[in-house]
């Protein structure tokens, strides 16, 4: 037997969040995001679902291996690129596109005989100092990978931007600045607007866009900006558990751990079927709600 509480997904959210993605970027390609199963949604499922898609991409050679022996014939994009000549052969062989955003990688190439038609994404450190290269060393660095890739290879440019989710920060125009004057209107196709960057920086969308959160259903922006930005999100999972219990609570007495809930009327509280060992946190406390059937009740402990 299952335990009481489980997590439902509704694929045609899945698309019905797709056809609202291209809508707010519809001069760009889509790639869609589907590192750590799909961020719990079932990776092979969203896979497959998404067929009108023109990319995906995961986090690791590991995870684009799975899909590509499951049957996933789209493009794959692995974003931490590889790590070691074993990895990179794997790519190769599979047909796996990789990221490129260090010496060392570069250092791999070079020792690696025959790269075929080997796919790849530069990336620039454009102010997020997690990966990529110096924006001042794009002509180098850019130089050097196709000194090392058959005329056949496809060379493309990408960023992440790391406060696009604040639409009143300028630190992403400093990002798109940066980036810009770097690739000096260099023709290589370019990628740099994640979910949050569709939603509010239209100038980041480019050749190619990388939802996550959004095509799960999940407005990453922030504060009011999630009101401000309109789009018509559907969630893809949702949370179901039994009410196991039904209390007659008093007024001013204390509901759930810590008592932080405190009653101010005579009230009936439901204990629902679900904690932490199903995955919800502690520290949502008041700010989501449950729906009993189809109304919206507050939780209150």
């Amino acid at each position: 037997m299952r335990r009481a509480a489980y997590a439902q997904i509704n694929l045609s959210h899945l698309k019905y969040n797709l056809v609202s993605i291209r809508k707010i970027a519809s001069h760009s390609k889509i790639m869609a995001v589907v590192k750590a199963d799909a961020y719990g949604h079932g990776v092979l499922k969203v896979c497959q679902y998404l067929t009108d898609v023109d990319a995906f991409s995961v986090a690791c050679i590991s995870e684009a291996l799975e899909l590509r022996e499951s049957g996933v014939v789209k493009p794959i994009l692995a974003l931490q690129g590889f790590n070691t000549a074993k990895e990179l052969q794997l790519a190769i062989r599979n047909k796996i596109q990789v990221v490129i955003h260090q010496n060392e990688q570069l250092k791999i190439l070079q020792s690696t005989p025959n790269t075929n038609t080997l796919d790849v994404y530069v990336k620039l450190d454009t102010g997020m100092h997690r990966l990529g290269f110096e924006p001042l060393q794009f002509e180098k660095i850019i130089a050097v990978v196709n000194s090392l890739l058959p005329p056949k290879s496809k060379v493309r440019v990408m960023t992440h931007l790391a406060c696009a989710d604040e639409i009143n920060n300028p630190f992403t125009q400093y990002q798109l600045d940066i980036f810009d004057q770097a690739m000096k209107g260099e023709g290589y196709s370019q990628s740099i607007a994640n979910s949050a960057g569709i939603l509010a920086w239209p100038h980041s969308h480019r050749d190619w866009v990388r939802p996550g959160l959004i095509l799960y259903g999940i407005n990453p922006l922030s504060g009011d900006a999630g009101n401000t930005v309109q789009v018509n999100l559907r969630p893809v999972m949702s949370l179901h558990a039994p009410i196991i219990s039904i209390k007659q609570c008093k007024k001013h007495e204390r509901v759930g751990y810590g008592g932080e809930y405190r009653c101010p009327r005579d009230m009936v509280i439901g204990i629902v079927a679900a904690g932490y060992a199903d995955g919800y946190p502690r520290h949502l406390l008041r700010a989501p709600k449950l729906s009993i059937h189809e109304k919206h009740v507050p939780i209150v402990g």
